[in-house]
């Protein structure tokens, strides 16, 4: 049996209200195509089962003349224990899934164990064991359709998998045990894509970290091939709508873009360019990270991030003064954890295909928060990561060309 939502949660105005915070600057979709959709109301929603976690529905924009209905999990910590005593100040997650994908019961888990309220939306319209619910995002029983342009702008899927996690984000600060003031979001693949876009135009997230996915997908592996596959009109619209690119200069709040040396989909430099545009970006690319939701999510450096943020712990490390000179690359490092070493991971291959690179590494001491590592002949992509006492990785800049 359902039971509503609404006895559980507080109006997001009245949150924001005691925060003070403002809320007409809260969801910035002015001038995109978004303009116009109520982003700030709480969302209706009914709990469908309630174990150790809760399953969700919540409603979100206009789908083919009606509210569209969204499933989600959600979980504190307190609810994996069994205790319904009253949470409070809790830092929250939205999180959201890539292709093929759909809101990871296990993924809620993971992040109400850390001390979080966590929220993980299903953007294909489908509920537990990837079922499509009643009023949900119509696939066809086909693969999500990414780059249609030729349906409705509003039933386009970009366009409602955005709104969707706006919406999830409104129903996630109603909830009492919330700090509105410390959420944050993370997504995968295209849940990365979406993150960036969705951190971009959403002020009320502290910090994003979109793994995987970026923007300047025109130039990116498969999404170039099948961006590519469209007719010319069709792709003009999907880029100047849809690509990360796009937005990604407004963001002005902490964003880490994660990703691998030779990921198939999303290449490095198009990861390069969309942090160039960020303000507050960083970078860890992880030599030989797999594609996948699981092997995205367990990278601990996600949640040591958001957690520099949220929960005021020991930062990430961040490389400063990076410079190449005399066929040596050096650099300064400001960390407050001890620095284990610094690493050169190089390619000396070429051509479009880099996922197909072979990539080697040089380790090199850290000494005095200082490093220096000589660069192999014939090196043409290369970075330098950090790794701290704690295993913890991030990376400098991205280099291309000699």
């Amino acid at each position: 049996m359902s039971i509503n939502c609404s006895f559980r949660i507080i109006i997001i105005y009245f949150c924001l209200y005691l925060s003070g915070l403002s809320v007409s600057a809260q969801v910035q979709v002015r001038n995109t195509i978004w303009n116009g959709e109520d982003f700030l109301s709480t969302p209706a929603c009914r709990v469908v089962k309630e174990d150790s976690i809760r399953s969700l529905i919540f409603e979100s924009v206009s789908y083919k003349g009606q509210a569209k209905s969204v499933f989600a999990y959600y979980a504190t910590p307190t609810m994996l224990q069994g205790n319904s005593s009253q949470e409070k100040k809790l830092p929250g997650i939205i999180l959201v899934h890539g292709g093929g994908g759909t809101a990871f019961r296990e993924w809620v888990v993971m992040w109400a164990k850390r001390g979080y309220a966590a929220l993980a939306l299903d953007t294909r319209g489908n509920g537990p064991d990837k079922k499509h619910i009643d009023g949900g995002f119509d696939e066809n029983e086909k693969e999500t359709p990414y780059f249609d342009v030729t349906l409705p702008q509003k039933e386009q899927w970009v366009y409602q998998a955005v709104s969707d996690i706006f919406n999830a984000h409104s129903l996630l600060l109603s909830f009492p045990e919330v700090d509105v003031e410390r959420t944050a979001i993370t997504g995968i693949s295209w849940g990365g894509v979406l993150t960036c876009i969705a951190a971009s135009l959403d002020s009320r997230f502290r910090v994003a970290v979109p793994v995987y996915g970026c923007g300047f997908l025109s130039e990116s592996g498969r999404m170039k091939q099948q961006l590519d596959g469209l007719p010319d009109e069709q792709r003009e619209i999907w880029l100047k709508q849809y690509d990360p690119s796009n937005y990604l200069p407004r963001m002005e709040r902490p964003i880490l873009f994660i990703n691998g040396t030779n990921d198939v989909h999303f290449y490095l430099p198009s990861m390069a360019r969309s942090a160039v545009l960020a303000s507050q970006s960083g970078l860890l690319i992880k030599q030989g990270l797999r594609h996948s939701h699981k092997y995205g999510w367990q990278s601990e450096e996600i949640a040591a991030f958001i957690d520099q943020y949220l929960r005021d712990v020991k930062p990430l490390a961040q490389i400063t003064n990076e410079k190449v000179e005399e066929g040596l690359v050096s650099g300064e490092i400001i960390s407050s954890t001890p620095v284990e070493k610094a690493t050169l991971h190089y390619t000396t291959d070429s051509g479009q295909e880099r996922e197909k690179y072979h990539w080697q590494a040089i380790e090199s001491k850290v000494e005095k928060n200082k490093w220096r590592i000589p660069l192999p002949a014939g090196i043409t992509t290369w970075y330098v990561n950090i790794t701290d006492v704690r295993g913890y990785q991030i990376s400098g800049e991205l280099h291309i060309g000699n």
